[in-house]
């Protein structure tokens, strides 16, 4: 009696196997996921499409019925694929990872909607004084936001039938026949592809500034409040918070030498203007010029307000946005520094291009 026991047992045993088998194949049972390939596409939308320079990695978040489900960083920067559940979802990428910035700190990247960069506090002796910190100008950031989309439960079943066919027939030593082909477009059918977009969420501000008596400039320095610190990742903005940027390098070109007219132009990355703001007169921003003169004693400064002075412009290629300024003329010039002389008259003189740390020396307060 007990042999005929044990011998029902096993038998029911491998019914229920059998059973459970034709139902749904095993890798359905532990893997209830969906193939999802996540699509880059590295061009920015102007006049003229423009092919991004492509980071050497990106990193991916993944939101599953409003919740944070999970992060990875890959240098698949193209196309990256992940196994998802069933839920509704949203996702965003950035170029990199965070660690990887070091003029940038990154915030609350597990929360969908408050997920921002900030720019680093940096400390310049120059500009003590001023209200808004001082800040690092940014680097190069790609970030991209997904369409919302749903893995089902009937999506995750349909793709692992097929992806269980396909490993059972490779297994079975069918790969390179024309079934197999067909069982691998099967599968491409049901997997999941989502397209992202990149974009550099940094802008640029140039700054040009004529000047008579321009070939007694050595060197320049400025900087700016007013700009935006924090730039939200998810809700393509910059946040309310105020920062003061650097500009430390300038170029000069002589415009008219006999007259002594020329500009100085400097160039830096920004995340723009705070609260996704456009440029008014009730902007209370400024610029602040310091200029070495050739003599290295004088010092001349100057003070700028910007208001709706700026102009938004069509970006450079890659960039977010062109923030342009223009002070004077060839005709007329914004600044004209005193006329002095180098210390050795027959020494050459020109206008360095990196700013260097200089005194305070003499100092000519010209209000503009």
């Amino acid at each position: 009696m007990r042999k005929y026991t044990v011998h029902i047992a096993a038998a029911l045993i491998l019914l229920g196997a059998l059973i459970g088998c034709q139902r749904r194949p095993l890798e359905v049972y532990y893997t209830p996921t969906v193939r999802t390939i996540v699509k880059c596409i590295w061009k920015t939308s102007t006049q003229i499409t423009t092919v991004l320079d492509k980071p050497t990695g990106v990193t991916l978040y993944f939101f599953r019925d409003g919740e944070f489900y999970n992060s990875f960083t890959t240098a698949n920067v193209d196309s990256c694929e992940v196994q998802l559940e069933k839920g509704h979802y949203k996702m965003y990428l950035i170029s990199q990872s965070p660690e990887e910035y070091w003029k940038m700190e990154f915030e609350h990247m597990t929360d969908f909607n408050q997920a921002a960069t900030t720019l680093r506090e940096t400390h310049v002796a120059w500009t003590r004084g001023v209200q808004d910190p001082t800040v690092e100008n940014p680097e190069i950031l790609y970030a991209g936001v997904a369409e919302e989309f749903d893995v089902t439960e009937q999506m995750t079943e349909e793709y692992q039938q097929h992806y269980a066919e396909l490993r059972r027939y490779q297994e079975g030593g069918s790969e390179g026949t024309l079934e197999e082909q067909q069982l691998k477009e099967q599968v491409r059918y049901y997997t999941l592809t989502i397209p992202v977009y990149p974009h550099n969420v940094v802008s640029q501000l140039w700054i040009t500034i004529y000047s008579g008596n321009a070939d007694v400039l050595k060197s320049v320095r400025a900087s700016t409040s007013g700009m935006a610190r924090t730039f939200e990742l998810t809700q393509n903005t910059t946040d309310t918070d105020m920062a003061t940027q650097i500009m430390n390098e300038w170029r000069l070109t002589m415009d008219d030498a006999t007259r002594r007219v020329g500009h100085v132009d400097g160039i830096i990355t920004t995340f723009g203007l705070p609260g996704g703001e456009q440029p008014s007169v009730q902007r209370d921003s400024s610029l602040n010029v310091s200029a070495l003169l050739v003599d290295d004693v004088t010092v001349a400064d100057y003070k700028f307000e910007v208001g709706d002075k700026i102009q938004v412009l069509p970006p450079n290629p890659g960039y977010r946005a062109l923030y342009r300024l223009i002070f004077g003329s060839v005709e007329e010039p914004a600044i004209t520094p005193p006329d002095v002389r180098p210390p050795d008259q027959s020494s050459a003189s020109g206008m360095d291009a990196t700013v260097s740390d200089w005194d305070d020396g003499e100092t000519i307060e010209i209000p503009m």
